[in-house]
């Protein structure tokens, strides 16, 4: 598959993201907080980049089972992709529901559970992993017969779905309300209030939810994030925490059996020796400080610069990559994910984010230059490289006292509510 309905929608998210923006300004209310909405799209990027490599595998299974394994071969009509669509979000429905229910499978989503806030850029974080622990929950329509093009194709469109409901800006939708998923609905998934825990797994269908007993209407205005906050705006880290303390917990853990159900059990079970399951705490709004860093302006507006690069630079190497060779692919993914690295480390205001920036400002010029080797633009590379290095490099290096007088410590924000 060549074109990736994801990647293909790419200005199109952005281009909302722009529009809740500016919607917020024009009523005065804070949705984004800074810090917060660049991790969301650096591990939107990183996602999109892990999935360059590992879609070839997940797909592959899906095809073998449909040219071996096939009961039927179902004809492409309206009628049928309909109907696709429609198993496509059950098949979704029990792939989320489960990755929450299941230990090691909430350690490839709680990515997209950990920010704090809740707005478009929400939607695009979203784990490098997921789709290697979720993707057996499809693998029966490509048994019923649906065909693996087809099935990207359609699986997408359920994806895509899910984008706009990551909103406070629209409230309930009347009859609609009852059928599909909807910003409200979807408000209660993220909630981590005790009574909106695990409920509304819906892709596009909250009838399944409905139906299978894990519906709760939006009460009151939830809190966001996750009982235990990553308190960290690093993207690599967001994806492997949990996987951290699952192996610490395993460790502290007596006797094979309960080791077995730390991984496989629910999040936060421990066998009746230890205290038997963590409690859900409750959650104040009106005293909930969110994860926040101070760092200078000057930091801020630079970081800023570089990921506009590092946007630029994911983008090129989305539309492109299946035209390079494989080490520059691995280079150039290589080096968006080393960028989205050092913006997290330089807005916590990380010692080894300060001493490998003009490495990797470095390294940004050297990939350049390699990636435009024997083309007609080399030199227009090569003098823009250049000049961004320069620019750059002067840039850094006017604020490093400002930024080494920085704490590397999380400050409060302001209370939730």
């Amino acid at each position: 598959m060549n074109l990736n309905p994801i990647v293909l929608s790419i200005p199109v998210y952005f281009a909302l993201i722009g529009a809740e923006l500016l919607v917020e300004r024009l009523q005065h209310r804070e949705k984004y907080r800074f810090h917060d909405a660049v991790t969301n799209i650096s591990c939107g990027v990183t996602s999109q980049i892990a999935g360059v490599f590992l879609k070839v595998a997940v797909i592959g299974v899906y095809e073998l089972l449909y040219e071996h394994a096939r009961l039927w071969e179902v004809p492409r009509t309206w009628a049928s992709s309909l109907l696709l669509f429609v198993l496509a979000d059950l098949c979704y429905y029990f792939a989320h529901r489960y990755s929450h229910e299941i230990n090691v499978l909430w350690g490839g989503h709680v990515v997209h559970h950990q920010s704090e806030d809740y707005n478009l850029s929400v939607a695009l974080r979203q784990s490098s992993f997921q789709g290697m622990f979720t993707f057996a929950f499809y693998l029966p329509l490509a048994v019923l017969g649906f065909e693996t093009t087809w099935f990207v194709y359609i699986s997408a469109l359920v994806t895509l779905y899910q984008f706009w409901i990551h909103t406070e800006l629209i409230g309930k939708l009347g009859p609609l309300e009852w059928v599909l998923n909807t910003p409200s609905h979807h408000r209660v998934h993220h909630g981590r209030n005790p009574k909106y825990i695990d409920k509304n797994y819906a892709g596009t269908f909250i009838v399944w939810d409905r139906l299978f007993g894990t519906f709760q209407a939006e009460e009151e205005r939830p809190v966001y994030g996750i009982t235990t906050p990553l308190n960290s705006w690093n993207p690599v880290w967001a994806n492997f925490g949990h996987y951290a303390q699952m192996r610490e917990q395993l460790r502290q853990t007596p006797g094979f059996w309960h080791r077995l159900r730390v991984v496989f059990g629910r999040p936060g079970w421990r066998p009746a020796i230890q205290g038997g399951p963590y409690p859900i705490p409750d959650v104040d709004p009106a005293s909930y400080q969110k994860y926040s860093t101070t760092a200078p302006r000057a930091v801020n507006w630079y970081v800023f610069a570089q990921y506009v690069v590092l946007i630029g630079g994911a983008a090129v190497f989305l539309f492109t990559q299946k035209d390079m060779s494989p080490p520059l692919r691995w280079a150039v993914a290589g080096w968006c994910v080393w960028a989205a690295l050092a913006c997290g480390a330089l807005f916590e205001a990380k010692s080894w984010g300060y001493r490998l920036e003009p490495m990797r400002l470095a390294a940004s010029l050297a990939l350049l230059l390699l990636a435009a080797r024997g083309h007609g633009w080399f030199g227009w590379a090569a003098a823009g490289g250049a000049a961004y290095l320069a620019g750059s490099a002067l840039w850094w290096y006017s604020f490093r006292q400002a930024y080494a007088a920085a704490q590397p410590t999380a400050s409060p924000a302001k209370a939730y509510a």
